[in-house]
């Protein structure tokens, strides 16, 4: 249970709006810098939101994910073709494509990029595992009958952060598990539309407010924004990036 409401503590300022009704996927890498997939195209914009690259995906397909957890190497997945590809930190292809079908994954619904730049989490939806890969195929640990651990048939997101993997099921909550597949902790949360989390904090979208959880304490603080609809979130430093239906808003907080 999620306890101690707190008032908010700051203000947030708005700073810089893309604007796009297309975003297929996003993600910001430790750098604060923000890579979107709109139609067949990657952009990578400053922290400015000044587009420094863009490049054609027309070779994947729509893309589904992109994760950025690596400020020189982000992951690309394209659930319709079951591909996977890395781009560098100009947005150039590294090492082909690969195709999930050769690693042994029925029908995978979620990727996600490892602390270990080498290796990616893959959520196999046909069989309820998870999967940890390395780059040449070799299967490195595997969940099996993840649906029994979690109560959920489908995660909405995965990723992982500071050697901790992190799965987002809608109206469950959120589960951890470390770096060997074993879970760590659980919080329940009904309600929310998207989640991120650092080493202290769990954010959470719930309506038009998020919501920081200190992971240690349960300590929650209630920021109320103006975004009435807000699909996706990230958080860099005192930077918070939202997915809203105009597009990627990025915010500051303003202490009071």
């Amino acid at each position: 249970m999620l306890t101690s409401l707190c008032a908010q503590e700051g203000s947030w300022k708005l700073l810089h709006v893309y604007e796009s009704k297309d975003i297929d996927a996003w993600d910001v890498d430790p750098m604060g810098k923000l890579i979107i997939a709109e139609r067949d195209i990657l952009v990578k914009l400053d922290t400015s939101f000044s587009v420094q690259f863009t490049q054609s995906t027309k070779q994947l397909g729509e893309v589904e994910q992109l994760d950025a957890a690596h400020s020189l190497k982000t992951l690309v997945f394209s659930e319709v073709q079951q591909y996977v590809s890395f781009v560098d930190n100009t947005l150039t292809f590294q090492e082909g494509i690969k195709d999930l079908s050769d690693y042994n994954v029925a029908y995978a619904t979620n990727v996600g990029y490892s602390n270990q730049t080498n290796r990616f989490w893959v959520y196999d939806g046909d069989n309820s595992q998870l999967l940890l890969i390395d780059e040449t195929g070799n299967q490195i640990s595997k969940i099996n009958n993840l649906s029994a651990i979690t109560g959920g048939m489908q995660p909405q997101d995965l990723f992982e952060r500071n050697n901790e993997l992190l799965l987002f099921y809608e109206d469950i909550g959120v589960f951890f598990f470390d770096y060997y597949g074993s879970l760590i902790s659980h919080f329940p949360i009904d309600n929310a539309s998207a989640v991120h989390f650092t080493k202290d904090y769990l954010f959470l979208v719930v309506k038009n407010t998020v919501i920081r959880i200190n992971r240690k304490t349960q300590e929650r603080i209630v920021y109320e924004l103006p975004d009435k609809v807000i699909s996706g979130i990230r958080v860099n430093g005192n930077s918070l990036f939202l997915e809203v239906p105009q597009g990627i808003k990025k915010y500051s907080l303003i202490p009071e």
